[in-house]
This record gives structure tokens, sequence and C-alpha cells, in this order.
């Protein structure tokens, strides 16, 4: 392909990027049962099992409903499992914003992880 000929489609970008920016939110939402929970909070807080179940489910979810960012960007015939892969890391990725943008900005949190930055900073509630 004569690379001269490539353009970027804006309008497919930005229903991609959209697509990208809810299925962040739907998954980070989804996941929040478990992450905000008190059991997986008391066991799992210093290990960093929230960025690989959100990348997995992130990544299965791609490509099971075949959500490839990648080739629908660049004009692919195909969705690829690499390319639900990478996407799956991206929505990921946007999930983990999500939930900085709630708990560190918004101040948005569950009972659970109140209690536990509460029991962290020494203060009584």
């Amino acid at each position: 392909m004569d690379p001269n000929l490539f353009h970027v489609d804006w309008g497919r970008l930005s229903e991609v990027l959209i697509a990208i920016i809810v299925l962040s939110f739907v998954i980070e939402r989804a996941l929040s049962v478990l992450f905000e929970s008190r059991f997986f909070i008391s066991r799992f807080k210093e290990r960093s099992l929230k960025e690989l179940i959100a990348f997995i489910v992130g990544a299965v979810v791609c490509w099971y409903w075949d959500f490839d960012a990648v080739s629908m960007i660049f004009l692919r015939e195909n969705v690829t499992v690499w390319g639900a892969i990478i996407t799956g890391a991206v929505v990921a990725g946007g999930s983990k914003a999500s939930i900085k943008l709630f708990q560190d900005l918004m101040n948005v949190k569950s009972t659970a992880a109140r209690a536990t930055d509460v029991a962290a900073s020494g203060k009584t509630p």
C-alpha cells in the first residue's frame, strides 16, 4: 500500500474512542463489586491483582464481542485476537483511570474502601 494514501477516518476514530470509554466505565463499574468489597480490600490491597483482573476481563470482553480497535482504526477486513487483546489492555487502562477519577479526584468510594483508608491513616471515623 502506498503510504501517501493513508488517512484517518475521524468519524470512525471518534466512534471507536467513545466505545472504549463507555466499555471502560462498564467494566470498571462491574469490577467495583469485587474490588470494593471488604474481602478483596482486606486480602489483596498490597498486591497488583486489580490491574491483572481488569486486563483479563477487558481482553476477554473485547475478544468475545469482536471489538478490535486497532483493526477498526487501521481498516483491516476482520478482527484479530491480538487486536482484541490490545484493545482489552486499553480498556483496562481506561478502567483504572476512571477508578482514579472517582476515588482520588471526586472522592467517591465504597464504605469498605473508606474504612480501609481511615484505618490506614489512624484517624477515627
